[in-house]
């Protein structure tokens, strides 16, 4: 694989990066069923409050992914580095 020097025009999405965003929507549907909780029906209420749990579930889920990932980030990390090493003999310290 080539590396190039340059950076990313944007940076990758994560579950946490997306989990983040849920909170946006999960705040705007607490607001949207309190403020009309008078005008609304119980049954719309109640599918509000379903989507907001749904939501709160997503939120919870995503971060355990990302949590997961940079696990495996590190894991992987780890390992390449013992490969390095074990590769720096063979080197033989050169420097060009």
């Amino acid at each position: 694989m080539i590396d190039s020097p340059r950076r990313p025009a944007a940076p990758p999405s994560t579950p946490a990066n997306t989990a983040l965003a849920l909170v946006i929507c999960t705040i705007a549907l607490i607001t949207l069923a309190l403020g009309l909780a008078k005008d609304l029906g119980t049954p719309a209420f109640i599918a509000l409050i379903g989507a907001e749990l749904v939501l709160t579930a997503a939120m919870g889920a995503l971060f355990g992914a990302s949590r997961t990932q940079s696990t495996a980030d590190d894991e992987q990390r780890q390992r390449d580095a013992a490969a390095l090493d074990a590769l720096e003999p063979l080197h033989g310290g050169e420097r060009r």
